[in-house]
């Protein structure tokens, strides 16, 4: 009898260091194929490869830049939170201490209810 066990083949993890590289490349030729045939002045292919690639650099760094507004804003926005929380915080603190200072005068003020001279007699 013959062994059917085969062993699935997984496909290697470099292709995921291949696919942004094929793509870089082919957009960067197509963003040049777009500047050698549409462009104003005519330009040479030496100078349409270099504003196709250099167009898609700028691109990209547009791109990370982005990324970096977002994540700064969104620790921003933390940080806005934090201090709109302590604010509410504060706000609270200052209005409701007089009422809580007002309540205990009163809660200490009112006589006691026990009739007996002695309280201590009672333990």
């Amino acid at each position: 009898m013959a062994n059917d066990y085969t062993e699935t083949r997984r496909s290697g993890g470099l292709a995921w260091l291949y696919a942004p590289v094929i793509l870089i490349l082919f957009l960067g030729g197509a963003l040049s194929v777009g500047a050698y045939l549409y462009g104003d002045p005519q330009l040479t292919i030496v100078e349409s490869i270099a504003a196709g690639f250099g167009g898609l650099a700028g691109i990209i760094i547009g791109l990370f830049a982005a990324l970096f507004g977002v994540i700064l804003g969104l620790i921003g926005a933390l940080i806005g939170v934090v201090a709109a929380g302590g604010a509410v915080a504060m706000t609270l603190f200052i209005i409701g201490s007089p009422i809580l200072a007002i309540v205990l005068l009163f809660l200490l003020m009112r006589k006691s209810k026990s009739d007996c001279p002695d309280p201590a007699a009672h333990q």
